[in-house]
């Protein structure tokens, strides 16, 4: 294994942790994964959150919804670039039990910054997927 493969596995590591720490409803933890000057725009937010508190707060937010959420990841493309490095990818969020299983699709970007050794997010963006693109094909055409 090269050294760019053992990087990208780390940074593949480090994404499937903030997973984990989701599926965990462990809001420590994922903050754990955020550098102090991260950005998120979270599936949900509203505007971009800066702070950790902000963070924080969207977090708990988010597992203070019961049923709690909960994710599960699909493809990942991770590259580095030195200390910087960016995971792509899907995931699957459900949010509610069944029988009134919910599924949404998403997909979400991670920045990381390696400090000591640790990677950290310092920009996370994650939407759900949009409608296909014939819908958007379509709008165009009506203006």
């Amino acid at each position: 294994m090269v050294s760019s493969d053992i990087d990208e596995a780390s940074v593949l590591a480090a994404t499937e942790a903030w997973i984990a720490a989701f599926n965990r409803a462990d809001a420590a933890g994922i903050g754990a994964l955020y550098d102090p000057q991260a950005v998120l725009w979270g599936t949900t937010a509203a505007q971009l959150i800066t702070t950790p508190q902000g963070i924080a707060a969207y977090f708990d937010a988010v597992f203070a919804l019961r049923p709690v959420p909960r994710m599960a990841l699909g493809e990942v493309l991770p590259r580095v670039f030195g200390d910087a490095a960016v995971s792509t990818g899907h995931y699957t969020l459900t949010l509610s039990p069944a029988p009134q299983l919910r599924e949404v699709p998403a997909r979400f970007s991670f920045t990381w910054r390696r400090t000591a050794g640790v990677w950290r997010i310092v920009d996370h963006h994650s939407s759900a997927v949009p409608a296909p693109l014939n819908a958007l094909a379509a709008l165009a055409a009506a203006s």
